[in-house]
Order: C-alpha cells, then sequence, then structure tokens
C-alpha cells in the first residue's frame, strides 16, 4: 500500500506545481513610462510610440513629462479618451483642467471639444510649467477648494 501511496502523491504535487515550466504567456499591467506606477486599463492612459516601441502612461501628464525628456522624432502620441472610450491621436485631443486623474493633474483627454477643454498644446505648456491640480493655488482657483 504505501508503494502506492508515495507515486500517487508525487503525482499530485507535480499536477499542482506553481507553472513555472509552463509555456503559457503571463500577462502583466505595464507600467508607466515616466512615474513607475502600474497601468491597470486603457481608461485615463496615455502612451508615445517611438520607432516601433510603446512606452505607457498612466496619466497624460507623465507623457508630457517623459517626452520633455526624451525627445524623439516620428513619435506617435495617443490618448485613450473618457467621452468615446477609444485611442486616439493626443495632439488632436481635448483636454479638461479639472478630471481626477491617476496622478492628479487633471487633463482628463476627451475626443470631443467642450467648453472649459483646452489643446493639446496648452494642455503640455500647462504641464511644464506646472500649471495643474498639484498646484494648491491652481487647485483652489479651479476648483474652489
Amino acid at each position: 500500500m504505501r508503494t502506492l501511496l508515495v507515486p500517487l502523491l508525487m503525482a499530485l504535487f507535480i499536477g499542482c506545481s506553481d507553472g513555472s515550466k509552463s509555456t503559457e504567456k503571463r500577462v502583466e499591467n505595464p507600467v508607466c513610462a515616466e512615474c513607475r506606477m502600474p497601468i491597470h486599463g486603457p481608461a485615463e492612459s496615455a502612451k508615445a510610440i517611438v520607432d516601433g516601441k510603446t512606452y505607457h502612461f498612466d496619466d497624460p501628464g507623465c507623457m508630457v513629462l517623459w517626452l520633455q525628456k526624451h525627445p524623439a522624432s516620428g513619435v506617435r502620441l495617443e490618448v485613450y479618451t473618457r467621452d468615446t472610450h477609444r485611442w486616439i491621436d493626443a495632439t488632436k485631443a481635448h483636454y479638461s483642467l479639472t478630471d481626477t486623474t491617476p496622478m492628479g493633474y487633471g487633463f482628463g483627454a476627451y475626443e470631443k471639444p467642450a467648453k472649459g477643454r483646452i489643446p493639446y498644446e496648452s494642455m503640455r505648456m500647462r504641464m511644464l510649467q506646472g500649471l495643474t491640480l498639484k498646484d494648491p493655488k491652481i487647485r483652489k482657483r479651479l476648483l474652489g477648494e
């Protein structure tokens, strides 16, 4: 009886292994190329495609900061929009100043223009100048807090 039990237990443990030898690919959430925070889906995110390599960002503001440090020609920028829930050219998007975003900058991306939304270049300049919801004076002026 004991001779049957040992092989049976070994087979059971081998069958319940952690799968480290598995050929199955594990999908991991990307992290922001700028702030290293995990990205949990497309909402609020942005990406830069440079020479076939994609850099992911958890917030459009992080994309702007990263581009300042890593200038590249021929870069393609995309943001995931709040209104149409799809990826679009970031330079053609319209940005809110007061949305709740992962890094707290306030720049939610939208495909359709609306009152109070600004174009990409204005958002980029505000981000580089630090004129975001992270600045208490800006926050108070825009949100009344």
